[in-house]
């Protein structure tokens, strides 16, 4: 009958092994760190020192622009205090005096409008006491042809300093003739001021007379009096008033004085705001159309400027215009070519890091291939000695237990097959480990060769040592043995079921022969050679134990090993 074996199990799987992160290889990965961080700071330090030597040579340009722009006004404000004097000198010595065809003549011939624009006109505001106005409206209305006479028409001032000529003549001036500065406290503070330094005198803003249409702008005027007043004769206002016999004046529309002011030489990239005295909204003169408000720009300036002994500030900061030669690229570029420059140099260094690394992992390896080697042939060595030694026992043994030299040749060939199967099968595992199943059907097979009909083996997936291995080997090969000469399967109606499991810290293994024509085995009075060398491989070898029960339908073996000799 042919061979049968059947084999159930399971197969386990080794856990891997977890690994550490230490100092060793956290190392490697310093160097490289304190490189880039290094290198990456001087780039980003470098680029920002850049950024700044161009944006702090737009911001001296640009107070080169804020400079010329003051310089401008101030200017312009001085030429026009000398139109107001060198009418005064014509006032004072011209035979024509206040007539106003000669008064016209002589403003015509200054061509304000042509050669000094800013200026609304130059007017002439007579001296007189309150109660005298029925003169000066005659005056006045022979002059012009002005019915209207002064305006307002009440005060409670002693003296007015009506209007009584301005040049040139339009539509803006003709509304003011007539009008008594005297009557508007900020622009008698002026009048006075002017009267009693002889100096010219600037009014804070106010809003012009002439302002009749819907482009109104805040303004101011210029005063100068006619004549010099001695300090030692003022015994009152009116007095100092009278004794100046009138003022030259001047209006003034702050954004046309400032439009006029700039526009002389080159485009200026400014957007400036004009206060009187602080700065605040009242104060506020003129502002830059569209002026950009937001914020306060990096470059915001400040000049303070002298208009008729009062203080203007001018606070100026650049205008879309303002081309900047600062830009952001050129630093970013630096930063961003910096920054890959430290990278390459942290990859340099991590490389040779790692180089390094390399280098001494292969020195470790080949240090620790060598102490393998030399382990290996120690291992060897000593292995050689243990099989030799096993052989001469089984030899011994053998020859002791044996008849004859047919036996002992029988027996010592199948013993030494049953280590060299074993073995066999440790050499075709990488590990120099074999699975239990294994061994039983390599011995199983070559102690029945066919003869066995039925043959179970069922257990899961366990390897074994070297040691475990030739052990379990040569006592499956004993069993078998035994089996088929004094036990229950010597027929041919007898059975062979071997089972194993894990049990605890131990591996469990059950041997059962079963017959059901055999008579009932009785258990042997000694011990053979065959029970001895179980013995010796299962309690010695592997420090086991072994139980054999004779029950009626065959022998039973109960051997248990621990579970350290296994995976």
């Amino acid at each position: 009958m042919p061979f049968s074996l059947r084999l159930v199990g399971t197969f386990g799987r080794p856990h891997p092994r977890a690994g550490t992160l230490g100092w060793g290889s956290l190392r490697k990965f310093l160097l490289p760190a304190i490189i880039f961080l290094v290198s990456s700071a001087f780039a980003l330090a470098l680029s920002a020192y850049v950024w700044r030597s161009d944006t702090e040579g737009d911001r001296l340009r640009f107070e080169g622009f804020a400079d010329d722009a003051a310089a401008r006004l101030q200017n312009r404000v001085s030429l026009h205090i000398s139109l107001l004097q060198a009418t005064r000198a014509y006032l004072r010595t011209s035979d024509r005096g206040a007539d106003r065809a000669g008064f016209a003549d002589f403003i015509g011939n200054l061509d304000i409008e042509g050669h000094y624009g800013g200026i609304q006109g130059i007017g002439y505001a007579q001296s007189i006491e309150t109660g005298d106005e029925a003169t000066f409206d005659r005056t006045l209305a022979q002059t012009y042809g002005n019915d209207r006479g002064i305006f307002p028409e009440a005060t409670d001032m002693d003296v007015r300093t009506p209007i009584r000529l301005l040049e040139p003549q339009d539509r803006r001036n003709q509304a003011a003739i007539g009008y008594d500065m005297f009557s508007d406290p900020i622009r008698r503070s002026a009048i006075l001021r002017s009267a009693v330094t002889g100096l010219p005198s600037a009014t804070a803003p106010v809003q012009l007379v002439q302002e009749i249409d819907e482009n109104r702008q805040r303004g101011f005027l210029i005063y100068l009096p006619l004549r010099e007043v001695s300090s030692g004769s003022l015994l009152g206002t009116a007095e100092a008033i009278l004794a100046a016999d009138g003022f030259i004046y001047a209006p003034f529309r702050a954004g046309d004085l400032v439009f006029a002011a700039l526009s002389v030489g080159q485009d200026l990239p400014v957007s400036l705001q004009l206060y009187d005295s602080a700065i605040a909204p009242e104060s506020l003169l003129f502002e830059t159309p569209g002026r950009d408000t937001g914020g306060i720009h990096p470059f915001s300036t400040v000049r303070r400027l002298s208009a008729g002994g009062r203080s203007w500030i001018l606070a100026m900061r650049p205008d879309a215009s303002f081309a900047r030669s600062a830009s952001d690229l050129p630093a970013l570029l630096l930063a961003m070519t910096g920054i890959m420059l430290a990278l390459m140099l942290a990859l340099l260094a991590f490389s040779q890091a790692r180089r390094a690394e390399a280098v001494a992992a292969l020195a470790d390896t080949t240090s620790r291939s060598l102490e393998q080697k030399d382990l290996l042939l120690r291992e060897m060595n000593h292995r050689i000695k243990n099989s030799i030694t096993r052989v001469l026992a089984i030899a011994r043994q053998t020859g002791r237990y044996s008849q004859d030299l047919e036996q002992f040749m029988g027996s010592y060939t199948a013993r030494l097959g049953a280590m060299a199967a074993a073995q066999e099968m440790l050499n075709q595992s990488a590990r120099r480990r074999a699975a239990i199943g294994d061994l039983l059907s390599a011995e199983l097979g070559q102690v029945f060769g066919e003869e066995m009909e039925n043959c179970e083996i069922e257990g899961p997936a366990i390897e074994v040592d070297e040691a475990a291995a030739q052990a379990l080997g040569l006592t499956f090969h004993e069993l078998a043995t035994n089996a088929l000469k004094y036990g229950a399967v010597g027929g041919n109606d007898g059975a062979i079921s071997v089972t194993w499991q894990h049990e605890g810290d131990s591996i469990a293994l059950v041997w059962r022969e079963r017959s059901a024509t055999s008579s009932p085995m009785s258990e042997p009075t000694r011990k053979g050679f065959g029970t001895r060398l179980i013995d010796m491989n299962i309690e010695r070898e592997l420090g086991g134990s072994i139980e054999r029960r004779f029950e009626p339908e065959g022998l039973v073996v109960r051997i248990t090993i621990p579970a350290i000799r296994a995976s």
